[in-house]
């Protein structure tokens, strides 16, 4: 059993690449699903990644992004409206943080979302953190608070979606650094 489990600690996960980011390949988390989930954050890589585990796809592969209320919402907001430009069809839902949010849920109404937003979900600590050690135990991925919130609501999309797309989410701050990542 050490020997298995050694076996799965270095093998090298899958990843698929858009502009310059690397987006890991969670098919751990969602087997047996037609959907794909692609973890998306500031990645230490490899310095010899191997090709045979890595497909170049353009933007338009990703059918939903979860981004999260984490960092500096002007840049947040900014990257969605420049994301939505090169990708119109592209669905960015919001995690916020239930017991903090950024959009409260009593004075936000779907209709008044900010533009580029499909959906704004609030995601409760509890399931955030959830989320968190379901990344780390299950992926190998420690993540911020962030992470959870935008994980939670991508592993459930994931779960619901029953449909074959692709369900990108950030796992750290969605802003111009990690958007001009995506555009390369």
């Amino acid at each position: 059993m050490k020997a298995d489990i050694d076996q799965n600690k270095y093998k090298r996960r899958k990843e698929a690449i858009i502009g310059n980011s690397h987006l890991l390949d969670l098919e751990v988390l969602v087997p047996d699903r037609t959907v794909r989930l692609l973890a998306l954050g500031h990645l230490a890589r490899n310095s010899a990644p191997s090709p045979d585990n890595q497909l170049v796809e353009p933007l338009t592969a990703i059918n939903h992004l979860v981004v999260s209320t984490g960092g500096d919402m002007h840049q947040l907001m900014e990257a969605v409206r420049k994301i939505k430009e090169q990708n119109p069809q592209l669905k960015v839902i919001i995690a916020d943080s239930l017991e903090s949010p950024y959009f409260p849920v009593g004075t936000l109404n779907q209709s008044n979302k900010p533009a580029g937003v499909e959906r704004i979900i609030p995601v409760s600590r509890e399931m955030a953190e959830a989320s968190r050690s379901l990344l780390h135990h299950q992926a190998g991925i420690l993540t911020g608070p962030g992470g959870g919130l935008a994980g939670c609501v991508a592993f459930a999309l994931a779960n619901k979606i029953g449909i074959e797309a692709t369900v990108a989410f950030t796992i750290t701050n969605f802003n111009m650094n990690l958007l001009d990542q995506l555009l390369q």
